[in-house]
């Protein structure tokens, strides 16, 4: 496996794109055109956690996957710093494909958390007017071939201090124009990716709500997508596993652990 880091410049501002390529296998399904991925770990755009960047990238590793963590800006930085940064990862991926054996129509963003609302602005503002100041005329370089997305942040009812960190605790710039652009269920077209959720039935940190606005928005638009609402009420458990979650003992996983498995079938299903 090849590791290495790679600046993700945006403005002034430089943040960590953690890199995992997998060696070369020419028996392998994929010997030199794997689908990549690209996580986005929560944390309420206050930080990003550790526990979804790692141990989630070597999961999809080891299902084949290229594998990238993006540790994008985070508060006192302002929308749209981390979307930028975001799009910007996947143009970077894209534009690597051959140098890193990556077929460059199968790159998919991953988001947990408010690392799930960054994701799905990664593949509901890609083409948007808001960005035209900050990306290339190309759009296409930046458009995610599929989004998953876990427990993820929507709209500012499910968790209002995501926004608030995403403009710098400045509440009276969540005029009603921002909240239409970044409660994403609005933002939902027919050029939307594919896009796997999943959610736990009772979480109160970011209720299971927010994946089933998005979810509705996605059937109207035909876009295809499959949801999996798991029983539960914890927010942030990763893998659901003992890897990241402290209340699952290594033959006791949370119901939700099967969730890479289903994303990855659904991938292959779809794009």
């Amino acid at each position: 496996m090849q590791y290495f880091k790679h600046d993700i410049k945006v403005s002034e501002c430089s943040v960590p794109l953690t890199c995992y390529l997998p060696d070369a296998a020419p028996r392998t399904y994929f010997p030199n055109n794997r689908p990549a991925i690209i996580v986005l770990p929560g944390g309420g755009y206050g930080m990003t956690y550790s526990g979804e960047g790692e141990p989630i990238a070597l999961a999809y590793l080891a299902r084949g996957f290229c594998a990238f963590v993006l540790d994008y800006s985070v508060y006192p930085a302002r929308f749209p710093q981390a979307l930028v940064e975001a799009l910007t990862a996947i143009r970077f991926v894209r534009e690597h494909a051959i140098e890193y054996g990556i077929d460059p129509k199968r790159i998919i963003i991953c988001g947990f958390s408010a690392g799930g609302h960054l994701a799905a602005c990664a593949g509901t503002l890609w083409n948007h007017a808001c960005l035209n100041e900050y990306l290339e005329d190309d759009r296409a370089l930046y458009r995610p071939n599929a989004m998953f997305l876990a427990y993820p942040v929507i709209n500012m009812a499910s968790h209002k201090g995501s926004y608030l960190n995403l403009f710098s605790q400045k509440e009276e710039e969540l005029t009603l124009e921002v909240q239409d652009l970044l409660n994403l269920e609005n933002q939902v077209s027919k050029e939307t990716p594919p896009t796997f959720l999943w959610h736990t039935g009772s979480d109160s940190t970011v209720p299971a709500k927010a994946s089933l606005d998005f979810a509705a928005a996605l059937t109207e638009k035909k876009v295809p997508y499959e949801i999996r609402i798991w029983s539960g009420d914890r927010h942030g458990t990763g893998l659901g596993n003992y890897v990241t979650e402290p209340k699952s003992a290594p033959l006791t996983p949370h119901p939700c652990a099967d969730w890479v498995e289903d994303s990855v079938k659904f991938f292959f299903k779809t794009v």
